[in-house]
């Protein structure tokens, strides 16, 4: 862990030199990390692309058999069906996670911020013990947009890789994370925020490419126009 966020403290540093602003070179990080661990993005997108195509069928499935057993067979046929692998859709999320502990720890500490840099009027280092966030946005209204932006990209990132029929501990998942995300913003040194709401609208745009394409490849692998497996017609 030491090492990766030894390399990402030196990409923040070599991104504010060639940018000249710290709040460039994190929303840079962001941009570069959402790149490297495409692969692993895209694995995880497919994912979760096909179990919102089968996501009906489930349900009917569930509704159609009451012995667990048999509904737990005929999942795994639909899951084989449409080539469908559980751990493919866990396995790359998991392997982000140092990246991601890795960059909140780099953007909490580094010592970069020892000169307190600023980015379109917000301190990157504020709030601290002395100087809350409610202290802030009293002298600068402005930094209430970072803790919004953050919950609102985190809803719209969670709802385009929601799945129909969720159970109750996805649902409250999807309720939990934009509120923890937003209190971190509050809580935590703007630059956190900043890479967060950075991140997110990379991935949204991400996800709607890639969902787009995913769409026309499963219109050509099955015959079905993708509007018309959404229920739409043409």
């Amino acid at each position: 862990m030491a090492f990766l966020t030894n390399l990402l403290d030196t990409m923040l540093n070599t991104l504010a030199g060639i940018t000249g602003s710290y709040g460039l070179a994190i929303i840079g990080m962001a941009l570069v990390i959402m790149i490297v661990t495409f692969p692993l993005n895209l694995k995880q997108m497919q994912f979760s692309h096909r179990m919102k195509l089968v996501a009906p069928q489930l349900e009917e499935i569930k509704k159609k058999y009451k012995d667990p057993e048999k509904v737990n067979e005929e999942t795994l046929a639909l899951w084989k069906k449409y080539k469908i692998n559980p751990a493919a859709g866990c396995f790359p999320v998991l392997i982000q996670f140092p990246i991601i502990i890795a960059m909140f720890d780099v953007l909490r500490k580094s010592p970069a911020f020892s000169s307190a840099p600023s980015f379109l009027g917000l301190s990157l280092v504020l709030p601290n013990a002395e100087q809350t966030f409610w202290m802030l946005i009293r002298q600068n209204p402005g930094y209430l947009a970072v803790p919004i932006l953050s919950v609102l990209t985190t809803v719209i990132q969670q709802k385009q890789v929601s799945q129909g029929g969720q159970d109750p501990a996805m649902r409250s998942m999807n309720i939990f994370l934009p509120i923890l995300m937003g209190w971190i913003t509050i809580s935590y040194p703007t630059a956190l925020g900043i890479y967060w709401v950075s991140r997110n609208v990379f991935t949204i745009a991400q996800q709607y490419l890639v969902t787009r394409a995913l769409d026309r490849q499963f219109s050509l692998e099955e015959g079905i126009q993708p509007d018309a497996k959404r229920g739409k017609t043409r």
